[in-house]
């Protein structure tokens, strides 16, 4: 039902907006946290005595009506015959002729508008002075309410929230390419205890610098390794040598148990 009913539900709430911002000489709230005001132009160019552009009375009944009219009563109409249209499918090339006309020129008015709109908005970003078409066609230019306002939002905890979630992503993305062993060996030269980390040395698998989950011990050398690091080594390379002693290693021994390969 809401959904059967929702160009009505929006157009009630715009006029809503409307009736208690616009029609009462009062900024909408987006506009008043920006301490803007609507300002008739017309009025304000015809006195010529604008000195610090706060300056200029509001807009007048007809210009108000007729913002209403433009936002509330166009936006749902054009939402209406949009729905319309395409229920009816007047787009099909089986339909009448008639309504495919009436397609094309809704298609047309469209991309026309489109077109406008983004012309106005290049002549926004160049002069400042009128948003969209509706202002633009009435005259109606926003200019601050006040010369001097103190910003009713604080950012802080925004920007502070901000940077936490983008250091938790940056984190999130760099953990897991990072390799333990790799990273403590980086930081190995640094430590001050030297014979722990030459004893722990002896103790962690010389490839993957870490403890041996199934230990192998190599033959000759008699230093313990990673079944699965040994294994794929010597797989990948026959003539594999030792990373400690530079002896090559052929066969290797479980851990206190008898030569497997």
């Amino acid at each position: 039902m809401l959904f059967q009913y929702e160009a009505e539900l929006d157009a009630f709430l715009e006029f809503l907006i409307w009736r208690f911002s616009i029609w009462v000489d009062k900024p909408t709230p987006g506009i008043a946290l920006m301490n803007l005001r609507y300002r008739n132009e017309r009025a304000s160019e015809s006195r010529q005595k604008v000195r610090t552009g706060l300056e200029g009375p509001g807009l007048t009944v007809a210009q108000k009506l007729w913002y209403c009219i433009a936002t509330v009563g166009g936006q749902y109409i054009w939402a209406r015959l949009q729905s319309f249209s395409a229920f009816r499918r007047w787009g099909d090339t089986e339909q009448r002729s008639l309504a495919q006309r009436i397609w094309i020129l809704l298609q047309r008015i469209e991309g026309i508008y489109r077109a406008a709109s983004f012309g106005n908005l290049l002549i926004f970003l160049c002069t400042g002075r009128y948003r969209n078409l509706i202002e633009r066609a009435l005259r109606a230019r926003l200019v601050y309410g006040s010369p001097n306002m103190n910003r009713a939002v604080s950012f802080e905890y925004m920007n502070r929230q901000l940077v936490w979630n983008e250091f938790s992503e940056m984190l999130l993305l760099l953990l897991p390419l990072l390799n333990s062993s790799s990273v403590r060996n980086l930081f190995r030269p640094f430590s001050k205890d030297k014979s722990s980390s030459s004893a722990e040395d002896d103790t962690l698998c010389p490839i993957c610098r870490a403890t041996p989950t199934i230990p192998f011990v190599a033959i000759p050398c008699q230093h313990r390794y990673c079944y699965y690091c040994l294994r794929t080594r010597c797989a990948a390379a026959p003539s594999y040598r030792c990373s400690r002693c530079s002896e090559p290693v052929s066969a290797m021994q479980r851990h206190g148990g008898a030569p497997s390969e």
